[in-house]
């Protein structure tokens, strides 16, 4: 009886090992698989050089691809380098590549009740925070003041515009929170810039106003139930 018992245990433990190893490969997949995603337009539509910005993109190749990109993502020294979509609603690229296929990582997108030129007092575009670092995984290293002082800038590249994203301000909020909300008043926006600024996890000296445009990159925080954490940048048209 103690024999079998014994192989039961075994067998068991052999078995979890064998799931754990197949969630371990699937994940590992999926998210190679998203970066192929990423590399292809990349290659195709991506160049390290540029008039303004450190990279240049084509978005005539890229709306070949996907018409629903409008933007590309880039920090000069981290993962993120990434195109950006937007659809009718803000689920169908939660866990969706650009071709349309299942990816838990999914893609970059912006809030579908802004305007896709990014003309706006306020943009957001949300990503996930994947411990692989992709998408938006790298976000949290903002809390230090030393990886803010190392990546203060990012760059946005639109079919309309480029633009130097000068980071102000990174703060925790909740998913339900008015700062995704359309500002419309003055009040408004000074209350959002002040909140945000007033909660930063780094001190940014860039100078900015309400008449600023501003783009907001949001992800997911743990520190408390449906938090979020939001950092927010001056756009700076180049």
């Amino acid at each position: 009886m103690r024999k079998l018992a014994r192989a039961l245990v075994w067998v068991a433990a052999i078995i979890a090992l064998c799931f754990a190893g197949f969630k371990l490969y699937d994940y590992f997949s999926e998210s190679q698989d998203g970066q192929d995603s990423v590399d292809h337009l990349v290659s195709a539509a991506i160049r390290e050089e540029g008039e303004s910005a450190p990279i240049s993109a084509d978005f005539d190749v890229l709306q070949k691809e996907n018409p629903d990109i409008i933007a590309w993502l880039y920090s000069e020294g981290t993962p993120i380098n990434y195109p950006v979509v937007q659809a009718e609603d803000n689920k169908y690229y939660l866990r969706r590549m650009t071709d349309g296929s299942y990816n838990s990582n999914g893609t970059l997108f912006l809030d579908c009740r802004c305007k896709a030129d990014f003309s706006e007092f306020s943009s957001v575009i949300y990503g996930h925070r994947m411990k692989s670092k992709a998408m938006f995984g790298t976000l949290p290293d903002y809390a230090e003041q030393e990886y803010f002082d190392e990546h203060p800038v990012m760059y946005l590249l639109t079919p309309q515009a480029d633009y130097r994203i000068e980071l102000i301000a990174g703060f925790m909020t909740s998913a339900g929170s008015e700062a995704y909300d359309p500002m419309d008043s003055e009040s408004q926006r000074q209350a959002f810039l002040d909140n945000a600024v007033a909660n930063s996890l780094f001190k940014s000296d860039v100078s900015f106003s309400t008449d600023d445009g501003f783009v907001c990159l949001s992800t997911c925080s743990y520190e408390y139930e449906d938090a979020r954490l939001m950092l927010v940048g001056k756009l700076v048209k180049l």
